[in-house]
């Protein structure tokens, strides 16, 4: 695998902007082909609710709601802070999504399958950086599972980039370190990754795309800020850490301040 990277835009900023217009949705059928292992045609977006831009969606999480050829209803989720009540807030949105297309006389045989991905940046399953929850039926008298059942049941995927060891070795390592990242490698074989490659460049962005997309890192990085201050218990070696990260990210010292202010009336203000 060549050493050679560009860096692009986040997955969670392309999913809030570029990744809702039709013509971009070969972004997310490749991704999701190479997680689910098969092919994906993504028909059109959904709405919802939580497609509404909020003051918490900003730095919180991103969701995209979209449905494929075969009817399936696949929900995309991007959270970078821990929740205690995760796993539980996944489950009512994909049962909510099943019934809020439910109407009076509704043909039970038309309910439709609903895929669920999550993408989160802390541990909320441990062990492996991609896992699969899904449902099973088993003959509790002849203790082997049952397979032939209708493919109807929601299937839930938790991608966990933050512990992904960089070793790539299937085409869904390479989107789960573009996720991690926000890079690609040089050698492509994931599908509609190059794709990925030219439309998530940074470049291509016109000035005011730019300038939301800075608005929009920094507000990331004030909030994991506030968390880290909070994970700490002391403010002093919570803001060195802040200071560390932000000038990684090449912050001046003036951006540095502003920051830590507003991190500051943030963690004053709960």
């Amino acid at each position: 695998m060549s050493n050679n990277e560009r860096t692009l835009i986040s997955f969670d900023w392309a999913l809030k902007t570029i990744l809702r217009q039709k013509d971009n949705f070969d972004i997310l059928e490749g991704f999701l082909s190479d997680l689910l292992g098969y092919q994906i045609k993504i028909i059109g977006l959904l709405e919802s609710e939580s497609n509404k831009d909020s003051e918490d969606d900003k730095f919180n999480r991103v969701d995209l709601k979209a449905q494929d050829s075969d009817g399936k209803e696949i929900i995309i989720e991007v959270q970078h802070d821990p929740e205690p009540d995760y796993l539980e807030r996944v489950y009512y949105g994909a049962a909510k999504s099943l019934v809020n297309d439910m109407w009076e006389g509704y043909k039970y045989g038309k309910v439709k399958k609903i895929i669920s991905v999550s993408i989160v940046y802390w541990g909320v399953l441990k062990k492996s950086y991609v896992v699969k929850g899904s449902m099973k039926f088993e003959d509790l008298v002849g203790d082997q599972e049952i397979k032939d059942v209708k493919d109807i049941f929601a299937d839930y995927y938790f991608i966990q980039p933050k512990l992904f060891e960089d070793k790539i070795k299937t085409k869904l390592d390479e989107w789960v370190y573009l996720f991690k990242y926000s890079k690609v490698k040089g050698e492509i074989k994931a599908t509609n990754m190059d794709k990925a490659q030219e439309k998530l460049d940074r470049l291509k962005m016109t000035e005011r795309e730019r300038l939301a997309y800075e608005e929009y890192q920094l507000n990331k990085t004030i909030n994991e800020g506030v968390l880290q201050v909070r994970e700490d218990k002391g403010i002093e070696k919570g803001k060195q850490k802040i200071i560390e990260a932000m000038r990684k990210k090449g912050m001046s010292d003036e951006t540095i301040a502003d920051v830590l202010k507003l991190a500051e009336e943030k963690i004053n203000s709960k």
